[in-house]
């Protein structure tokens, strides 16, 4: 056994003999270059390693100052509030030149066909041209006829929607101004922390301060501007009995009544993914109906088998006469 290993074991010598002969050999021939390229064999190994390793880096490089921060920036920039606008707390809500002019609105024209015969015609009485281009003015940067405001326009040709035509103006002007929306908030949640009045140099203060913060725009306003706001939004609470007097505006026990509630509630649900969130929906404190009061009223309406309400933690069961706003209006009221 000893010996057949060695058999085996010379032959391995006798290929190492060649391999030395050709080592020896070697000199003969030029020697620098046979360790130049066992250490180029080495240094090429490592070449290609740290060749591989700046090629990722180059493009990483330029792939950073692609997409990744340009959209990046894009994304962090549309999430800041829309600017605000002082022309319509300014304007004032033109509750009752509104109902007139959207009564004789005809749906199957343009708005500019609407608003040209408007001024042709003056349907609304204004007392000078100047307000009747005030009026129009205001319809035309405010309202949508023909679409999210469709069921505003179909209410004034009901005596429901006439009878009630201050909170429905309320809810589409306050989602069309947001200044007007953000005001109404602020002054609910004076109001839920037991204030009694309101007076124009809190409203001042209160604009400042959103010029500070998120809108910079307010800022820029001259201070008479920032007072004519301040002043208009208060004004606004009045023209929509939220707030009564003249200097000092004195809340007022204010009371949404069922019809425009469930208007309100049929929008809310269009504008949010599910019952629960339309239930929670922010907006409602325009009216000073925290989610609380609101589900104390809903389960009074489901008693008086107006709707059917019930509600087990965040699962809710909602089923209301109409299935939207507009089918409210055409449909049950009258």
């Amino acid at each position: 056994m000893a010996s057949a290993t060695k058999t085996k074991r010379k032959p391995a010598a006798a290929a190492a003999a060649p391999a030395t002969e050709k080592k020896a050999a070697a000199p003969a021939k030029p020697m620098p270059p046979k360790p130049a390229r066992k250490a180029s064999s080495k240094t090429s190994v490592q070449a290609k390693a740290e060749s591989h390793q700046p090629k990722p880096a180059a493009p990483a490089v330029k792939a950073r100052p692609k997409a990744p921060k340009g959209t990046a920036k894009a994304k962090t920039k549309p999430p800041a509030s829309s600017p605000y606008r002082s022309d319509g707390l300014i304007r004032g809500p033109l509750i009752s030149d509104t109902l007139q002019a959207l009564q004789g609105w005809e749906l199957e024209v343009s708005k500019r066909a609407n608003l040209d015969r408007l001024r042709q015609s003056n349907s609304i009485g204004a007392p000078t041209q100047a307000w009747l281009k005030k009026v129009c003015s205001a319809i035309s940067s405010r309202f949508d006829p023909a679409g999210r405001d469709l069921p505003l326009v179909l209410a004034t040709r009901t005596t429901t929607g006439q009878r009630h035509w201050k909170p429905l103006l309320l809810w589409h002007l306050a989602n069309s101004d947001r200044l007007l929306g953000a005001g109404l908030s602020w002054s609910a949640q004076i109001y839920s922390a037991g204030g009694d009045l309101l007076q124009t140099e809190q409203a001042l203060a209160w604009l400042e301060g959103t010029g500070s913060q998120e809108h910079p725009e307010v800022a820029a306003w001259s201070e008479a501007t920032r007072k004519r706001v301040a002043g208009g939004l208060l004004k606004a609470g009045v023209d929509f009995a939220l707030l009564q007097g003249k200097v000092k505006r004195r809340f007022t026990a204010y009371y949404l009544a069922d019809e425009p509630l469930l208007y309100v509630l049929l929008q809310a649900l269009a504008s949010n993914r599910t019952t629960a969130a339309a239930l929670a929906d922010p907006r409602w404190l325009w009216f000073r109906l925290p989610e609380a009061e609101l589900e104390h009223r809903l389960l009074l309406l489901h008693q008086a088998k107006v709707i059917s309400y019930y509600r087990a933690g965040s699962v809710v069961d909602l089923k209301l006469p109409a299935s939207s706003a507009e089918a409210l209006v055409q449909e049950v009221w009258s």
